[in-house]
């Protein structure tokens, strides 16, 4: 009999310490801030029940029972819907799964649209996490009241096991009191089509149309999918959301920049989206994509002069970095491990960048009157959008990849097409060889007018004048890249192509 009790009572230990030995896998972290609302989420090894204790003070007296949000590699999502907080106010939570009470955290509630605010943003945090670590070291330093990123979060949205080692890992501290809103990146949307991202970030939305905007104090952040930079649909909540904001400041953030320069060369969404940006008086646009950071001068778009729209690509938080390029458009560019500073009052936008051991690297100042018109010093900065134009039609193609090595007996075939898009001017150009590239390559250059309304073919043949190596990576040593040379009236310039590589190792 006593050995019957005590094999019974070893069973019911056995399960009691099973029901006891959930582990959080990854989280707490903040997520889809509001005014007076906040969610937090985590994940378990093993389905519980859970719930959250939180308070203006340490009896943390108030409490929710956290709700099953989903299922992935047997890990269990959790979350908690906190409302009716304090405006602005500081609170601390815990999280409780089965009996067990885990580590107290602080987050500050979400203010009301009168608050000044502050946020940080980073981009392209993938493949090397003790950078990021150092990112999120400098952000937590700068106390940002939300983070923003440009995606690109993980080296492939599918691999579970990423998330851990590249995000939550190293963002663990910094996401458990304040909210990081991401951005859908590449990475995420080719790994998965987006369903782990969507899975951790945006549980609610439909992973094929990851676009959203949200309030915090005056601001009104608006994300895009850079997955539908032709969609109708896109483009018609985005009207609807933009009308609607009475926010003192609005401001766009995706993945891919609609202006870029260095990396990349990305021009997302051109022209159709830059001109809804200028329609509706957009601050500032924010992409990553490319691993660098650009800050092109203010532009405004003919007829428009009295708005003038700040393009910025950040995309330094971790990735490999990316060469990056000198421009008479940009105002700052370096290829940097950084992050950015937004702080935002009714009068005035301050951005900073730093580096990685917090120097900074840029800062600009945007100014408004009382009526949310801007100021006549910013406006001073500002030149029309014109160049910008001229610089997608060239930049792009004299960067797509070759499908095979130039050799020096048989030279290899570069044919793309120069999309006349919007231009109201013709443009005469020629497309040649950088100087640098001369010494070990040879070709013929092109020279041609691009009539507005008119595309244009062009082929370019390309000789080696020696051996070539190609790498693991499809990059061709030497490297070598092509240039254009173009002039619209009283605008002229030169703007190059990346080093061209193999097509076969991708774009």
């Amino acid at each position: 009999m006593k050995k019957r009790n005590s094999i019974t009572w070893l069973i019911a230990l056995g399960i009691t310490l099973s029901l006891n030995a959930q582990i959080i896998t990854k989280g707490p972290y903040l997520a889809e801030p509001k005014p007076g609302s906040i969610k937090i989420r985590w994940e378990l090894d093993q389905e519980s029940k859970a719930q959250v204790f939180y308070g203006l003070n340490k009896k943390l007296k108030l409490s929710e029972k956290a709700r099953f949000l989903g299922e992935v590699s047997e890990h269990f999502l959790y979350e908690v819907n906190l409302e009716d907080l304090e405006l602005g106010a500081d609170y601390e939570y815990q999280v409780k799964v089965g009996r067990k009470k885990g580590d107290r955290f602080h987050f500050t509630a979400p203010p009301g649209s009168d608050a000044s605010c502050n946020f940080a943003i980073s981009g392209d945090s993938r493949s090397q996490p003790q950078i990021f670590a150092q990112i999120v070291a400098g952000i937590a330093h700068s106390n940002p009241d939300f983070i923003i990123s440009m995606g690109d979060l993980v080296e492939d949205g599918g691999n579970y096991e990423e998330w851990g080692n590249f995000y939550f890992g190293p963002a663990k501290e910094l996401i458990s009191g304040r909210p990081l809103i991401s951005t859908l990146g590449d990475h995420e949307g080719s790994g998965d089509e987006g369903v782990l991202f969507n899975h951790f970030l945006f549980p609610d939305l439909d992973y094929e149309k990851l676009w959203y905007s949200f309030d915090y104090g005056m601001v009104h952040m608006i994300s895009l999918d850079y997955r539908h930079s032709d969609s109708e649909e896109m483009k018609a909540w985005f009207e609807k959301d933009i009308q609607a904001s009475n926010a003192r400041w609005n401001i766009v953030f995706m993945h891919r920049p609609p202006y870029n320069l260095g990396g990349h060369r990305s021009f997302w969404g051109n022209p159709q989206w830059p001109d809804l940006f200028q329609k509706y008086k957009i601050d500032m646009v924010f992409g990553g994509h490319s691993h660098i950071y650009e800050r092109f001068y203010p532009v405004y778009k003919e007829g428009f002069e009295d708005w003038a729209i700040t393009y910025i690509t950040t995309g330094g938080s971790g990735a490999s970095l990316y060469e990056a390029v000198q421009h008479p458009v940009l105002a700052y560019s370096k290829s940097v491990n950084h992050y950015a500073d937004v702080y935002l009052n009714g009068q005035e936008l301050k951005l900073k960048i730093y580096d990685i051991d917090g120097l900074m690297l840029d800062s600009l100042l945007i100014s408004k009157n009382q009526d949310g018109s801007q100021q006549a010093d910013y406006l001073a900065l500002a030149e029309p959008r014109d160049e910008l134009d001229i610089l997608r039609i060239f930049a792009g193609p004299i960067s797509w990849a070759l499908d095979r090595p130039p050799l020096p007996e048989r030279p290899v075939k570069k044919t793309f097409i120069l999309n006349s898009g919007n231009i109201s001017k013709p443009i005469e150009f020629e497309l040649r060889l950088s100087d640098e590239s001369l010494e070990n390559y040879s070709m013929e250059a092109y020279r041609a007018v691009l009539e507005p309304g008119v595309d244009q073919e062009v082929i370019l043949k390309i000789r080696s004048n020696g051996g070539v190596r190609i790498d693991p990576w499809g990059n061709i040593e030497p490297p070598f890249k092509i240039e254009a040379v173009y002039k619209q009236g009283s605008i002229e310039g030169v703007v190059q192509g990346k080093n061209l590589g193999m097509v076969s190792w991708g774009e």
